[in-house]
């Protein structure tokens, strides 16, 4: 069992191990982060809090049948090309692309079990699941409010146990919820919802502001002009920033800013002691060192310096 708060992206990215995500924050401050973490043999279970807005791309881990449910009161997410709420159960895809863009204080579960624990619990319900329909991934399926509240008031339990500490009491309560209530659960759930045609947004501004964001991530480092990303979205700057601001919550400047400033940061995490912060810079063309220093510290809440450093120590 863990429970870890953080104030630095990269030691997130690391404690969810298994998820092959690219994480970019949207907005700018410091980032204050919350997980929660138990397992067992066939589940996993994570709790996971950010204060940031951030864009998540790729994959859930694999060999397992993952499904979110986001925190009552938090804000709608985009997910896989539509928008979900707090009374849709979230399908991830273990080996496809999952999309997310979540806004500043985002508060979620994950539930992680093997395929075979799944079934096995069908059968003693005498249930009828058929896994296949959920190996795409990127579905919501929808569920009561009185559903939803039962199983994050279960789920929130679990919280509230880990939290508190590995006491043997503890350790075994959570993991009988673990392995026998979240399962039956869900199982009936899967069972008595199966996915429906999804209403995606998909709209002339949503397609937009994906190209958008597509053509932005591949160029980034150049970086593109506006003339350049308005073509490559097909549409004008007005009706792209107003696209950007509904799907991402950001403009296109501020998420193109947000990418190159990722850019910075992965390398300076992932360079020796030897890198240079003007070079690294530089090459995602930040020129003006105080000014690149100044936007990376308000988008970070900390210097390039400190992020060299804190590699390593």
């Amino acid at each position: 069992m863990v429970h870890h708060t953080f104030s630095s992206l990269d030691q997130l990215v690391e404690a969810t191990a298994g998820w092959d995500l690219d994480w970019r924050q949207l907005d700018r401050g410091r980032l204050e982060a919350a997980l929660l973490h138990a397992a067992s043999d066939s589940a996993t279970f994570e709790r996971v809090a950010f204060n940031r807005g951030f864009s998540q791309r790729g994959s859930s881990p694999s060999g397992s049948l993952t499904l979110g449910l986001i925190e009552k009161n938090v804000e709608e997410i985009g997910w896989c090309r539509k928008m979900v709420s707090t009374e849709e159960l979230l399908v991830f895809s273990p080996g496809g692309d999952n999309d997310c863009v979540s806004r500043p204080g985002f508060c979620g579960h994950l539930m992680s079990y093997t395929e075979d624990y799944l079934e096995r619990t069908a059968a003693d319900l005498e249930l009828p699941l058929n896994l296949g329909l959920y190996r795409e991934g990127g579905l919501a399926l929808q569920i009561d409010s009185q559903e939803a509240d039962g199983l994050r008031g279960v789920l929130r339990r679990l919280d509230r146990a880990i939290i508190k500490g590995p006491g043997e009491a503890e350790t075994t309560w959570i993991r009988s919820e673990l392995e026998t209530e979240i399962p039956v659960r869900l199982v009936q759930l899967l069972a008595t919802r199966p996915p429906k045609t999804q209403t995606l947004v998909d709209g002339f501004r949503a397609r937009a502001a994906r190209r958008g964001r597509d053509y932005i991530d591949v160029h980034a480092a150049e970086p593109p002009t506006i003339e350049s990303v308005c073509r490559a979205a097909g549409a004008s700057w007005r009706v792209l920033n107003y696209a950007f601001r509904e799907i991402f919550g950001v403009t296109p400047k501020q998420y193109l800013q947000a990418t190159r400033l990722d850019g910075v940061r992965k390398e300076l995490h992932g360079k020796g002691p030897s890198a240079k912060i003007a070079d690294i810079a530089n090459h995602w063309g930040f020129w003006h060192m105080g000014q690149f220093a100044r936007d990376y510290r308000r988008q970070f809440g900390e210097l390039p310096s400190e992020t060299l450093n804190s590699r390593r120590q």
